[in-house]
C-alpha cells in the first residue's frame, strides 16, 4: 500500500508539472480573434454604421425585421429604405494584412462622403496597432494613411478613420484626398500589427491538445504500474522476499518517472 501512494504521488506530480507547463502556454501564445467591418455615410445620409453602434449597428432589428447592419440604409422622408450593400468583413485572427469591403450599393445622386472607416471590436487595451491603411475605390487606390488615424469618439475600439467631414484633421468637408463618388466598390486595406502571430496560435492549440493526450496516456500508465506493485508486493509477502518487493517499488517508481518525463518533454 506505501508503494502505491509513493508511486501515485510521483505520478501526480509529473501531471502537474505538465498542466502548469501547457497553462504557460495557453497564457502567452493564445491569440483572440476579432472582427472588422466597413462604415460609410453618404451625403444624403445613406450609412452602415459602427458594428457597436446603439441605433443602428449589430444586431439591432428593426420593427418591420429589418437588419441595419446587413444593409446601406437610406431614407425616404422619415422612412428607412434598403440601399443595397454586399458586404466583406475581415475576421482578425492574428499579425497580417485584411481587407473590408461594399459593392453592390445604392447612393443615388451623391457625390461625396460624409464618413468612411473601419469598424472593429479590437480593444485599444490590447495594444495593437493598425498602419498602412488603404482607401480603394472602384479598384484604384485613392490614399494610404501610413498609420491609421484613429476616431476620436470611439474610446474603446480600434476604429481607422478615412473620411469624416467634420473632423479637419481629415481635411474637413475638403478631405485628404480627391475622388469620384464609386460606382463599383469601396474598399479598405489595412495592416495589424501587436496582436501576435496567428500560425503560432495554430501550433500552440494543437501542443495544448497533444498534452491532453499524453496525460490521459500517463494516468493509464500509473494505474498499469499501481497494480503490477500491488501483485509483486502480494507475492514477495508470501514468500518472504522482502527485499525484491522493495526493488520491484523502486523499479515501478523510476518507470513512472521515466514514463512521465519521457510524455513532459516530447516534441
Amino acid at each position: 500500500m506505501k508503494f502505491k501512494k509513493l508511486i501515485a504521488t510521483v505520478v501526480a506530480s509529473a501531471l502537474a508539472a505538465v498542466s502548469v507547463s501547457a497553462m504557460s502556454v495557453v497564457s502567452v501564445s493564445a491569440a483572440d480573434t476579432y472582427h472588422a467591418y466597413i462604415g460609410v455615410q453618404s451625403a444624403s445620409y445613406t450609412f452602415r454604421n459602427a458594428w457597436n453602434e446603439t441605433s443602428y449597428g449589430q444586431g439591432v432589428v428593426a420593427d418591420d425585421g429589418t437588419v441595419y447592419f446587413d444593409q446601406l440604409t437610406g431614407w425616404e422622408g422619415a422612412d428607412a429604405v434598403n440601399k443595397g450593400g454586399d458586404f466583406v468583413d475581415a475576421e482578425i485572427t492574428g499579425d497580417g494584412t485584411y481587407s473590408v469591403s461594399v459593392s453592390n450599393f445604392d447612393f443615388g445622386e451623391d457625390e461625396s462622403f460624409n464618413l468612411l472607416f473601419v469598424s472593429t471590436d479590437i480593444p485599444i487595451d490590447t495594444g495593437a496597432t493598425i498602419t498602412d491603411v488603404k482607401v480603394v475605390l472602384d479598384g484604384n487606390t485613392k490614399y494610404t494613411f501610413d498609420e491609421a488615424y484613429l476616431s476620436p469618439d470611439e474610446n474603446t475600439y480600434l476604429q481607422p478613420m478615412a473620411i469624416n467631414i467634420w473632423n479637419d484633421d481629415l481635411g474637413g468637408s475638403d478631405g485628404l484626398f480627391g475622388y469620384i463618388m464609386p460606382t463599383d466598390s469601396i474598399e479598405i486595406q489595412f495592416t495589424v500589427s501587436g496582436l501576435g502571430d496567428a500560425a503560432a496560435a495554430e501550433e500552440t492549440e494543437e501542443e495544448e491538445e497533444e498534452v491532453v493526450v499524453e496525460e490521459e496516456a500517463v494516468v493509464e500508465e500509473e494505474v498499469v504500474v499501481e497494480e503490477t506493485v500491488a501483485v509483486e508486493t502480494t507475492t514477495a509477502a508470501k514468500t518472504g522476499n522482502a527485499s525484491a518487493a522493495g526493488m520491484v517499488a523502486v523499479a515501478a517508481v523510476a518507470a513512472a518517472t521515466a514514463v512521465v518525463t519521457s510524455k513532459k518533454f516530447k516534441k
